[in-house]
């Protein structure tokens, strides 16, 4: 895990990552990737409208924020419109009682997981991800973990053809400006903001103004400190998210996974 440098206004400075960085990271990314080949991209964004709808309390984005952060993020990674008003359509039909629970979860290596289900049926989906876990060496906690995150809003950006100074340099300004708690730039100049879940909207919006071009902007449980794992691990722990995020009750997975 990367060192504070120094501080300033409360603003959090990093070193700027190397390629490669995390391999668990580059892992995480490439099954993202393939979920997106396969659909399950659009399948995880439609769960999320889904919950958006029933936890907002509307199916119409400028009454419900949660639901219009939902959207965008949906928009920008080409699901088809058409789709997104059929699953908004279908949670006006289908009226089934299903809400969303957090499961947590121990892994391998001192790894926590906590995995966000969406279900009707909360005794059905326990027993049926307890198969998976007891597969790759994992189980449902007897003590809350839940307490080792915290909210954040993290929005992921470009500055294309940025060449006055260096782009950490003018992230870290803009940061500062416009309340930001951190940011780093990643693998291909791809720049991280976090801010608290509150404002991810007055962030965001700053960011576009400011001429970012925003590629995901949502509110996750970011792990307060990071669990290195061995070779061995890393590959149980990848398999692991990647059968878990194949169920359909399932909507995200968070990690205290490091490099």
């Amino acid at each position: 895990m990367l060192k504070p440098l120094f501080r300033v206004k409360d603003l959090i400075f990093v070193q700027k990552r190397l390629a490669g960085h995390s391999k668990w990271a580059n892992i995480r990314h490439t099954k993202a990737l393939k979920d997106g080949q396969r659909g399950q991209m659009f399948t995880k964004f439609a769960r999320q409208i889904k919950v958006a709808i029933q936890e907002g309390g509307s199916p119409d984005p400028v009454k419900n924020l949660k639901l219009e952060q939902v959207l965008e993020q949906a928009k920008r990674n080409n699901m088809p419109i058409g789709t997104i008003q059929g699953v908004i359509k279908s949670t006006q039909i289908n009226k089934e009682m299903c809400k969303k629970y957090l499961l947590e979860i121990k892994g391998p290596g001192s790894s926590v997981f906590l995995c966000e289900v969406f279900t009707g049926n909360l005794t059905q989906t326990r027993s049926l991800l307890a198969s998976i876990l007891k597969k790759h060496s994992s189980k449902y906690v007897e003590n809350s973990v839940k307490h080792m995150f915290v909210e954040k809003g993290i929005i992921e950006c470009h500055l294309d053809d940025y060449k006055d100074k260096d782009i950490l340099e003018k992230a870290t300004e803009d940061a500062i400006e416009f309340g930001a708690e951190d940011v780093k730039v990643l693998d291909d100049n791809l720049i991280q903001f976090l801010c608290t879940s509150q404002n991810l909207k007055i962030v965001q919006t700053k960011l576009e103004t400011a001429k970012y071009k925003i590629t995901s902007a949502s509110v996750e449980y970011v792990p307060n400190q990071l669990q290195i794992l061995n070779e061995k691990d890393l590959e149980i722990c990848s398999n692991l998210c990647e059968k878990l995020e194949n169920q359909s009750e399932v909507i995200e997975i968070y990690d205290n996974i490091g490099n």
